[in-house]
């Protein structure tokens, strides 16, 4: 099994979230990447919250969009490019509110994400596990009194170590 990626570019624009969708569901098929029906909806859903922030709150005329399969280590990898500066940022959305949860859906679902700025503007990712997967592993304690090393050839536990993380 080999690595795949691909990149592509898309308006700036609403039906850009559908089109992106559907555009990395046919990439990983075509790459016979093995999903479940868990793994489709997290990697439609967690597309479908990278694209979608960059579309309502980036600038430009276009985004670029990131595919990486690894099936040999079970992962892949979405990333969107949008040439605004501005970091994202988690909302605290009222309980009434429509709107607000998407970094936080991602936290949720994704192994790891980030941002990684670039001259121009940045790239916002996140890794899914793919079927096969270890088990996610649990949340360290917010007082830091965890000090399990990272798994076996995992280096900077897993994470790129030129990315800033989010976990």
């Amino acid at each position: 099994m080999s690595v795949h990626r691909r990149w592509f570019s898309l308006p700036r624009e609403p039906a850009t979230v559908a089109a992106g969708r559907r555009r990395v569901r046919d990439l990983l098929a075509s790459w016979n990447t093995p999903l479940d029906e868990d793994t489709r909806f997290t990697l439609d859903l967690v597309t479908s919250e990278l694209l979608g922030n960059a579309v309502r709150h980036a600038t430009g005329d276009a985004v670029t969009v990131g595919v990486h399969a690894d099936p040999l280590h079970h992962r892949a990898v979405i990333e969107v490019y949008d040439s605004s500066p501005a970091v994202p940022v988690p909302g605290r959305p009222a309980d009434d509110e429509e709107s607000g949860r998407g970094l936080l859906l991602i936290a949720e679902l994704a192994l790891a994400h980030g941002v990684v700025r670039k001259r121009g503007g940045k790239w916002v990712w996140a890794e899914i596990a793919l079927p096969g997967a270890a088990a996610r592993p649990a949340p360290r304690p917010a007082d830091g009194t965890a000090d399990d090393p990272p798994p076996h050839g995992a280096p900077h536990g897993g994470i790129a170590p030129w990315a800033m993380t989010c976990q």
